[in-house]
């Protein structure tokens, strides 16, 4: 008996949520078929599952940032992503499933459903089967919709995850911390190519629609989610802001802090600000800022309620960035009190956090890396996936320093993109 690899499921519709029309075929090994046929809804799902045991299957290489770059076509990343984001879905069912009593932790069972919901649609899609220089984005349409929606669809996973972690530390732990550790770990690395990769497929595309407004504010110096003109000191002085704006809200705290204060300082080694413009993805980048400058602010804020001999103002964060032709580095530097020297490692587990933010502000932030507990972590894995680093000084009754360090990446030359040392295969759990 054949196994059956569905390649590609289209012309398909439903009948009443019953009968699905499927074309194309193949029976490996075999023969190819591409007449169509009628099969109900349950028969489909089991060769859904079939194909996911079959993607789940294959080892998977990480992805790295220069396959990304590269793909600067619409037709090209749309190769890219009907050949990749299928095995990365099925490997985190996967991983999701080898969790004893997964089914029992209602999260868990949301981020379940909205992988398999993804794996399906993107089985039951593909880019029309034509050479990549010929495709245009009439000829994506259906496809681009597809991606859009799974976009969508997977904005709550990193909240998800960090609650079913927060729920996890009330309650049995699924499995002991250094084993959840690597667990969540793979998790995330994956979802970080799998969401870069899908952000640079719309910027791809509506870089290439002339008639969206997006195109129109990218502009030439993009290639996609790559910014070959971003300047660092511009996207901290954003995150400034928008941590002060979060602060000076009472929404946010129990009063409104707007005295909290931001300092932004620029260097070169050349002098110039303009030197330190690099290529890189500011989307990202404005994201890990962010979080590092809300630890910094939630803890000069409770370092001033338990000690109000100082203000707010007289405690400022700074931020300096500074570069040189190989890096740019960002030091982010608070007076919030630090933590005690037991306490260094517990900082990058899944399962600290000192955030009273409730569950509904994480999903409604928007921000990848929103959830309890994770930011400080994933922004760790964010900046090496991207090869840089993310390193902490601690300095008890003092503060803590945060330094980034980021490589300049250069789209026109391809030993200028890192190479991510980073596995996101399945680990063993």
């Amino acid at each position: 008996q054949a196994y059956i690899d569905i390649v590609g499921l289209t012309s398909l519709s439903f009948a009443n949520g019953m009968l699905a029309k499927a074309s194309r075929w193949r029976a490996v090994g075999a023969f190819r078929c591409f007449s169509q046929v009628t099969i109900s809804q349950d028969r489909l799902q089991e060769f859904i599952r079939a194909e996911l045991s079959y993607f789940a299957s294959r080892h998977t290489q990480a992805l790295s940032l220069e396959q990304i770059v590269e793909a600067s076509t619409p037709g090209k990343v749309a190769r890219l992503v009907h050949k990749e984001l299928p095995f990365r879905f099925a490997a985190r069912i996967k991983h999701i499933e080898a969790v004893a009593g997964w089914e029992k932790q209602l999260e868990l069972k949301q981020l379940h459903e909205i992988f398999m919901d993804s794996f399906s649609d993107l089985r039951l899609a593909e880019p029309p089967d034509t050479e990549e220089s010929a495709l245009t984005l009439n000829d994506l349409k259906e496809y681009t919709e597809v991606i859009r929606s799974v976009r969508k669809r997977h904005m709550p996973v990193v909240a998800l995850l960090a609650e079913a972690v927060r729920k996890m530390t009330l309650s049995d732990p699924w499995m002991e911390g250094d084993d959840f550790q690597s667990w969540a770990d793979t998790f995330l690395l994956s979802r970080i190519s799998t969401e870069m990769l899908t952000s640079h497929y719309m910027a791809v595309v509506d870089w290439h629609d002339s008639v969206t407004e997006a195109a129109e504010l990218l502009g030439s110096d993009h290639i996609g989610i790559v910014d070959t003109k971003c300047n660092p000191g511009k996207i901290c002085e954003e995150a400034a802001k928008a941590v002060q704006a979060m602060y000076a809200n009472p929404k946010y705290s129990r009063r409104g802090h707007d005295d909290l204060k931001v300092e932004v300082h620029c260097h070169s080694e050349s002098g110039s600000e303009e030197a330190i413009a690099f290529s890189y993805i500011p989307k990202y980048l404005f994201y890990i800022v962010q979080e590092l400058i809300k630890n910094s602010a939630r803890a000069t804020v409770e370092a001033c309620e338990v000690d109000g001999r100082r203000s707010l103002s007289e405690r400022p964060i700074v931020v300096t960035v500074c570069a040189d032709q190989k890096q740019v580095a960002i030091r982010i530097a608070d007076q919030g009190g630090g933590f005690p020297f037991g306490k260094a490692e517990e900082i990058w587990s899944y399962l600290f956090s000192t955030s009273k933010q409730p569950f509904q502000e994480y999903l409604e932030s928007g921000s990848p890396m929103a959830g309890w507990g994770v930011g400080l972590a994933l922004g760790r894995l964010y900046a090496r996936y991207l090869g840089g680093s993310l390193q902490l000084m601690n300095v008890p009754g003092t503060g803590v320093d945060a330094y980034l360090f980021l490589r300049r990446i250069d789209p026109s030359a391809v030993e200028g993109i890192p190479r991510t040392s980073i596995s996101d295969s399945v680990a063993p759990v």
